[in-house]
């Protein structure tokens, strides 16, 4: 049971947490991995159903608009062709619907997964309270860079005033993004090189992957 250091937001050493083996110490598999990115990149085309209309679906006169030989223009057949304002679209966008299925113990092994392996290479932090007492961006920044990050994904509760003025604070901030425990993911979990997680967080995730 691998056992990590409890920081506060000026990284002092507050105390430490024993992680369960079944969630950040298991055995990364790569297949899942992939398979957990390719449907969540599949679940963001689901919903594309921009459809522009094609030469044959536009509505409008099929009149050959001037003669065919004689006038010194090129030669066409009504005022539907693409080049004409109005006309059909060639090569636009179609609905599409990208299907990439997993099911929900694949997902759950491949969280674990991603989890597992930020631990193993030392890019997980564990931080008692993430919380500001007012909206500020600059001491926001300020505690990612006494952890030497720029960028890293921030998984937390979200519960009480202070830590939702955290939140707010690091929106505007490059390269972080800020979830809750019910909604990591294995494409952000692979995206942000960095992983930092508060303490009840960290409860709250193992109790989700915990249960079989």
């Amino acid at each position: 049971m691998p056992s990590l250091p409890v920081y506060d937001m000026k990284k002092d050493k507050v105390g430490s947490i024993e992680l369960s083996d079944s969630v950040f110490a298991a055995e990364v598999r790569p297949h899942l991995l992939n398979d957990a990115v390719r449907a969540q990149i599949a679940w963001k085309h689901e919903n594309k159903t921009a459809n522009s209309l094609t030469r044959s679906e536009v509505q409008a006169s099929g009149k050959k608009i001037y003669r065919q030989k004689g006038t010194g223009q090129a030669r066409h057949g009504d005022i539907k062709a693409p080049i004409f304002v109005g006309g059909g679209k060639a090569h636009g966008p179609r609905p599409r619907r990208v299907i990439h299925k997993i099911n929900k113990k694949a997902m759950r092994g491949a969280l674990i997964s991603a989890l597992s392996m930020n631990q193993k290479q030392d890019r997980l932090f564990i931080v008692d309270k993430l919380e500001l007492k007012k909206l500020s961006t600059k001491d926001a920044g300020n505690c990612l860079k006494t952890f030497g990050l720029d960028k890293a994904l921030i998984v937390m509760s979200q519960e009480g005033e202070n830590e939702k003025n955290f939140v707010q604070s690091v929106r505007n901030l490059n390269g972080v993004k800020c979830l809750r425990p019910e909604g990591i993911n294995v494409f952000d979990l692979l995206k942000f090189r960095n992983l930092v997680i508060s303490k009840s967080a960290v409860q709250k995730i193992t109790e989700r992957l915990s249960h079989v």
